[in-house]
């Protein structure tokens, strides 16, 4: 509802020379009673609050949605950020998994800078309780949700679970169990079909399954597989997905699976993809962004690599950047942008987030 209020456009004497402005003077009573009435309160429509919506900030949303009924049920429905995906107009927004050992072995959803204006600096700030990430799963996400795939419900019990979180109002609800349950398992989107692989003991029936996002159902890829891990439980280090392809970091090799295809390729332990790939890594623009080894030294160095052309090349100007334990931080991809979060040195638990802007230039000739 909004308040209007109506005001006189009029302000000489009623527009009537010939009245004297004593005729037109009211007591003090009405003007008091007139003061007192309370405002008009019209209906926003809906579709006028949605237009005003979607050229909105999102982290604007919970105040917006205190102005009237309609902006808080525009607000909360799943059309409007529907609409938001469909025109472009969706904000990335990061979640992070965060875990501390000495204080519990499950970890805890913060997100980066959902409820803020972006001009503020980037901060990290606490979801309440929602699904338990467990360690060692895999996670993807589909449009505004997010599928957590397996992990550990405890120290080496895998898990079969999968609970799928809508990022817009936090929701989490569980989806059918896979198969198999893994632990550390490789994952990736392709055509809308969410492919886990690994993640356990390899056998010919059900090592990769797929879940169709469309129907809610999972099937398995049968085999033989051509490749496995190189651990026991069958687990990987970390995943990407570039053109069309699943890359998979193991202990000893590098493997990229066409699930359209089912074919595979490998690159062994001593191959530049396996080399210099971390497993603090994302990809910006088809280009697979890792940390470097020499991050060792506290200060950040980013390899960047080229699948087309096989090569890694030092990304250049972060050497202004702190001195943090780089080598344990986590990368991600945040409308193109790349963000690192990397942990302060000491016993105090504190993560601190870096934003850079990836710039593309020419190759010199």
């Amino acid at each position: 509802m909004a308040i209007i209020s109506e005001t006189s456009d009029d302000v000489s004497n009623g527009g009537d020379p010939n009245k004297n402005p004593q005729e037109d003077e009211k007591p003090k009573e009405e003007d008091q009673e007139e003061e007192n009435l309370a405002p008009i309160l019209l209906p926003i429509p809906e579709g006028l609050a949605e237009s005003i919506l979607l050229r909105v900030q999102s982290c604007y949303y919970p105040k917006l949605s205190l102005f009237s009924i309609t902006f808080r049920h525009v607000v909360a429905s799943p059309e409007l950020y529907q609409r938001r995906l469909q025109l472009g107009l969706a904000e990335p927004v990061l979640y992070a998994s965060i875990r501390f050992p000495h204080v519990s072995y499950n970890p805890s959803w913060y997100i980066l800078n959902r409820n803020v204006p972006r001009k503020i600096s980037s901060r990290l700030s606490s979801l309440p309780p929602m699904s338990l990430m467990k360690p060692r799963s895999a996670v993807v996400t589909v449009g505004y949700d997010m599928y957590v795939i397996g992990g550990c419900d405890e120290p080496n019990h895998p898990t079969s679970n999968v609970y799928i979180i809508d990022c817009r109002f936090h929701q989490c609800r569980s989806l059918p169990g896979m198969q198999r349950a893994r632990s550390s398992p490789a994952a990736g989107v392709i055509d809308r079909k969410i492919y886990v692989i690994g993640g356990c003991e390899q056998r010919d029936d059900n090592w990769i399954e797929v879940f169709d996002v469309d129907t809610g159902i999972w099937s398995s890829v049968a085999g033989p597989y051509e490749y496995n891990s190189s651990r026991v439980d069958g687990g990987f280090l970390t995943y990407v997905v570039m053109q069309e392809r699943i890359y998979i970091l193991d202990f000893l090799w590098s493997l990229a699976y066409e699930p359209r295809q089912g074919t595979w390729e490998s690159w062994g332990l001593v191959s530049p993809l396996t080399v210099y790939w971390h497993q603090s890594s994302c990809v910006i623009e088809g280009l697979l962004y890792s940390i470097s080894p020499l991050c060792i030294t506290r200060h950040l160095h980013v390899s960047v690599y080229n699948p087309d052309e096989s090569f890694w090349r030092p990304l250049e100007g972060v050497s202004y950047l702190p001195k943090l334990n780089y080598f344990e931080c986590q990368m991600a991809n945040v409308g193109g942008k790349l963000v690192v979060l990397a942990k302060t040195s000491g016993s105090v638990r504190r993560l601190l987030s870096t934003r850079l802007r990836i710039v593309s230039r020419p190759n010199s000739p």
